[in-house]
């Protein structure tokens, strides 16, 4: 699946395409209101197109693990693999590209960078469940994304 990054992994700004998707609009330091890991984004963060979390009115966000580094705007194929979920319906669908050949599960990903994700994304609003692909996959396609 087609993913566009808004936050590259390392940085510290909050970034959002704009609804009409003429653009990003950045919203300031991350750590205005994500304190945690200084605000700096610890995994790339961005969207998929075409979907649609009705319960957040947006499209679906996608964390994407990664050794590579990417830009804001760019378009990359990516893999789900877990879906984390959310109290306040902001999921999140997490997602490997091909660089991460080792990590199919989200229990491969190594115990401290869970642990990072897990309490950045959920410093807001609590982590209810981390779901396995197959929940993850029901999810997406009931979300509007279209193989």
């Amino acid at each position: 699946m087609k993913v566009i990054i808004e936050i590259p992994r390392g940085d510290d700004r909050r970034r959002h395409m704009k609804y009409d998707k003429s653009g990003f609009i950045d919203l300031g330091p991350t750590k205005d209101v994500i304190p945690i890991n200084d605000g700096i984004m610890p995994i790339h963060y961005g969207y998929i197109p075409g979907t649609l979390n009705a319960k957040e009115g947006d499209e679906i966000d996608v964390l994407v693990l990664s050794e590579k580094s990417y830009a804001v705007g760019e378009e990359i194929n990516v893999n789900p693999i877990a879906l984390i979920k959310r109290a306040d319906g902001d999921d999140k669908v997490v997602a490997i590209d091909d660089t991460t050949s080792l990590i199919k599960y989200w229990n491969d990903v190594k115990k401290e960078e869970r642990e990072l994700i897990e309490s950045f994304f959920s410093y807001h609003h609590k982590i209810t469940s981390i779901e396995n692909f197959e929940v993850t996959k029901k999810y997406l396609e009931d979300c509007g994304l279209r193989n």
